[in-house]
This record gives C-alpha cells, structure tokens and sequence, in this order.
C-alpha cells in the first residue's frame, strides 16, 4: 500500500510540523478487521506528526482515503451492538445535556451511525432521524434491530436538500483522512444556530500523556487526534463556536471491559452472562464532548 506524505497541517495549513510518535507496525498488513469499533488491540500508532501552529496530531505519511473507506465498507462488527445497554446510556446523556440547548423534534443527522443505536433513542424522544454509515454489516444490523433504514456510504455521497438541526459525530473525527474538507461539509448540510456534537479522544489529556504509547485510544483506526486548542480551531474556521465542553465518560459491561485486556475471555459463555450484569461508568477524561453552534 502506498501512502502520502503531507508537508503541511490538513487543519491550519501551517508548515511548522514536526515528529509527534514514531509509527510501530506495517500498514501493508492490515485489512478491515482492524477498523472494528470493538477493536481491542490498543498501542498501534500511525507515524503521527504535531503542528506547531494549531496542535493538531496527525499520521503522516497517511493512508489513501479511498483505501480507508474500502475497510469501513467491508468490516463485520458483531460486538457492536452486544453492548447497547451500555452504549445507551452514554446516547441518553448526550440527548439529555442536548435538549437543554435545543427542543427535540428537530432533524438530527448521526454520521457513523454504526447499527443505530443512538438514532433509535433520538426517535424515540422526539427527533426526525436520518443516519450515514459506511459498513454495510452495520447498516443491516440498524434495519434487523430497530427498522432504521441507513444511508449506506459517506457524506460525500449523501445527497439532500434538507437541512439539520442537529448533526452528530460520536467518535469519527478521529477516524478521517480530511477532518477539514469533512466540517467544509458539515457546514452546508446543518441549519444556522444549528448544533453540532461532537465526541472525540482528547490527544492533550493526562490520561494520554500517563499512558504514552500504550494509550487505549491509539489503535489502527485512530489517524488524528484533537485538543481542545486545534478542534477549536477547526470549527471556527467554519462558523461554528463552541457553547458547551466537557469529559466525555462510557457506561459499559464489567464484561466488556474485561475482554478488552483479556480477549480469550470473550468465548466463555457462562462468565459473560454473569459479567455482563455488572455495569460500569469509566471516566477517564481522556474524550472531549463538545456542543458548537453554527454562527
């Protein structure tokens, strides 16, 4: 696989980048598998660079965008929705902190919807639902589990005439090749004083700098990461201003979390049932949750 190189920051366009972390495996060996969103392999880093400028960390030399959406597109993750319970919860305190900015009732668009978790709770409270996903796993599984039919592909395929009142983007910024030409995007598909929230690892966190290299966020799928000073950056750029921050914390199964360090535990049945009746709150304030409006 042939990667590019950048010479400049994708974010701010500045020139002033230098080495952030030196990359620890071989691109030419990875396939779909290892951009599940269950992937519990933590600790591999792209090559990651650091811009002086704005603080943006990026992977350089980065992986073809089109190579990048041929592994969403093709990925099976069956663990996914096997933690809805927990998952839930994390979405109900979104819509919950969100409907003290704004009404439900509204159009919310979710971008990586995955199996739709998220949107069916949003329908359920209200909102008028639309979702895009890439991996055609996860689309059958939003229509097996919910009925939710949907938008199989990316925003570069979607096509409407509608505007959103809300857009959600629940753990994909670090996923993208272009967060730049992605919020350029955002931007014309959301309504003005419409809200933008955004959920993403936070690069300059205490947990990061603790963990270093075996910081559970560094895996194959993450090629960018934020701090607030560069995703600030970014949404100014496009008109949005940030009205509300804070740490972003995960409800899951004890089960869950012990098969992320012990993944043979995975196929004990029995242990499951009992683990997966111990619930967690993990905060590790290592994710920002940011609430921006469009201006």
């Amino acid at each position: 696989m042939t990667l590019n190189e950048r010479t400049r920051c994708p974010i701010c366009n500045s020139k002033e980048i230098a080495t952030f972390k030196k990359g620890n495996f071989t691109p030419d060996n990875i396939d779909s598998g290892d951009f599940k969103i269950t992937d519990s392999r933590y600790g591999s880093l792209w090559n990651f660079f650091f811009c002086k400028n704005c603080s943006f960390v990026f992977s350089n030399p980065y992986i073809p965008e089109e190579h990048i959406l041929k592994f969403y597109s093709e990925l099976d993750d069956k663990e996914y929705s096997l933690e809805a319970d927990g998952r839930s919860k994390n979405f109900r305190l979104i819509l919950k902190r969100l409907r003290k900015i704004q009404k439900p009732g509204n159009k919310i668009l979710d971008i990586g919807a995955a199996s739709g978790i998220f949107l069916n709770i949003a329908h359920k409270e209200g909102y008028n639902i639309s979702g895009i996903e890439p991996s055609d796993f996860l689309v059958k599984e939003a229509k097996k589990l919910y009925g939710i039919n949907l938008f199989k592909g990316t925003i570069n395929d979607f096509k409407t005439s509608e505007n959103f009142s809300v857009i959600t983007l629940l753990d994909i910024l670090e996923h993208l090749v272009n967060p730049d030409k992605f919020i350029s995007k955002i931007k014309d598909l959301i309504k003005q004083n419409g809200i933008l929230v955004i959920v993403t690892p936070d690069i300059n966190s205490f947990t990061a700098k603790i963990f270093g290299k075996r910081w559970w966020h560094f895996r194959i799928a993450h090629i960018n990461f934020f701090n607030l000073k560069s995703i600030d950056t970014l949404l100014k750029k496009y008109g949005f201003e940030i009205i509300k921050k804070k740490r972003y914390a995960w409800h899951f199964s004890s089960f869950y979390l012990i098969t992320r360090i012990f993944p043979s535990l995975k196929n004990k049945k029995t242990l499951q049932k009992i683990l997966k009746l111990i619930k967690f709150k993990l905060q590790l304030f290592d994710s920002w949750e940011i609430y921006a409006r469009k201006n």
